[in-house]
């Protein structure tokens, strides 16, 4: 009787045990990074300069024998992607790359989790000059690899820190300020761009899953490389077309210094690039302009002057005669089916009259492949939104031979407006029959 009047109860009790077995048999994945941390009793004995210092074989492997412990707090993760199997720990000393058997290292130990290492009996190495510490090696076809600390050496070697409410701060420095002492530390660039080669362009090749290098430069022209990994999950977003700031990792390979991106967050780059006029700013009352400074064979690039392609890969360049400078553009030898570049002035003051003048030359010719056109609603980027009214002008003789001298274009008035306004010289073309080179130079509005 007791058992039958019991019957629910014992069948009620047996299903909670059951119940609480079976959760704590689920794998818990962490979304958010762990706010705790494990209580800690080590003392670092070494800092992480101190210890990259013990790496003593470029290229090989040195095996640490000292009683070392290392503390530092994670500044990259796996999380992204643009990472693989490895974390970037980092004191006040500097930073060091620590490799792992195993993926998924953000769940237990992300960014902002401060890590102690017990070094001894690990190894450093370097991966083309970047120092890396390891866990083993294996032979391969009579070659030394490296192996990232397995879960046995994790257990062993590394204690979890508390996670930091406020991770660490990137360390601001410049482009001429990057030095061997900076690797594998988090820094931040101000006032920095991409190329324009290398705007708007895929971070990566996320298809092929292929790694891109993008290149960085500030407005004196230094440059860096941004590299990201084809796994990363921004590979397929597009890089920033305008200036700001980037934050990252440095790494290296064979002497060249690269910037690896946490996410995309790190990239703050939405004002105005080095060198452009603000499109707020006053019109100007005029414009005199030689081009005495491009630079024969390069693409134009000057300040206030938008160069940019519709069509195909090809923009207004640089060129010289007889020491005069001057730009030039042409679909010849192009491979193109179709190609349209304009090159585009500062905004100008249209609120009274002006007058726009320059020379022209065509070589080779084949067809009126230059024309020239004023805007007023020009957004400053693509010519192909704006309204564009086009101009006449006196073209250069057509010699299919040879090139034309340059001919004045005569004096075209330009619009009356209440605002700013935009001279745009558009050159189309192909690679076939469309193949006149177009030049023009002493541009004038007055």
């Amino acid at each position: 009787m007791f058992f039958a009047k019991n019957k629910n109860y014992f069948t009620a009790v047996l299903a909670a045990l059951l119940l609480a077995g079976l959760s704590a048999c689920v794998k818990t994945e962490f979304d958010e990074p762990p706010a705790g941390g494990e209580p800690v009793t080590l003392t670092p004995t070494m800092t992480i300069k101190e210890l990259k210092a013990l790496h003593l074989t470029p290229g090989g492997y040195d095996k640490i024998t000292a009683d070392a412990i290392i503390e530092g707090e994670v500044v990259m993760d796996d999380r992204s992607g643009n990472y693989y199997k490895t974390l970037v720990i980092q004191d006040a000393s500097g930073g060091i790359e620590i490799k792992f058997n195993d993926g998924f290292l953000y769940q237990q130990l992300p960014i902002g989790r401060k890590l102690y290492i017990r070094c001894k009996d690990l190894i450093l190495t370097d991966y083309a000059g970047l120092t890396q510490l390891i866990g083993s090696t294996v032979e391969e076809g009579g070659q030394l690899n490296a192996i990232g600390l397995t879960a046995a050496q994790v257990h062993q070697k590394v204690a979890r820190g508390v996670y930091a409410d406020t991770p660490l701060a990137p360390r601001e420095v410049s482009i001429s300020q990057i030095n061997d002492n900076l690797l594998s530390t988090y820094i931040k660039l101000s006032n920095v761009e991409f190329i324009k080669a290398d705007t708007a362009k895929t971070w990566a090749d996320a298809v092929t899953k292929y790694s891109i290098n993008r290149t960085l430069e500030d407005c004196n022209g230094l440059q860096l490389i941004v590299r990201t990994s084809g796994y990363a999950d921004f590979a397929s977003q597009k890089t920033p077309s305008g200036k700001g700031t980037i934050e990252g990792v440095l790494g290296a390979f064979n002497g060249t210094y690269q910037l690896y991106l946490r996410n995309t967050s790190g990239a703050s780059m939405d004002s105005l690039r080095c060198g452009a006029i603000d499109p707020n700013a006053p019109g100007l009352a005029s414009l005199d302009e030689k081009f005495d400074g491009v630079t024969s064979s390069a693409d134009v690039d000057l300040p206030g002057w938008v160069n940019v392609s519709v069509q195909g890969n090809r923009v207004w360049r640089g060129a010289t005669f007889s020491g005069d400078k001057f730009v030039s553009a042409t679909a010849f030898g192009s491979g193109l089916a179709a190609m349209e570049t304009w090159l585009i002035t500062p905004p100008l003051d249209l609120k009274t009259q002006k007058t726009l003048s320059f020379e022209s030359s065509s070589g080779y010719w084949r067809h009126d492949g230059l024309t020239v056109w004023v805007s007023t609603d020009f957004n400053g980027q693509n010519p192909a939104t704006a309204t564009w009214t086009q101009l006449t002008f006196t073209h250069p003789p057509s010699d299919p031979n040879a090139y034309s001298d340059f001919i004045p274009s005569g004096n075209i008035q330009l619009p009356v407006f209440n605002g700013k306004g935009y001279i745009g010289f558009k050159y189309t073309g192909d690679a076939t029959t469309n193949t006149t080179t177009w030049r023009f130079d002493d541009v004038k509005v007055q």
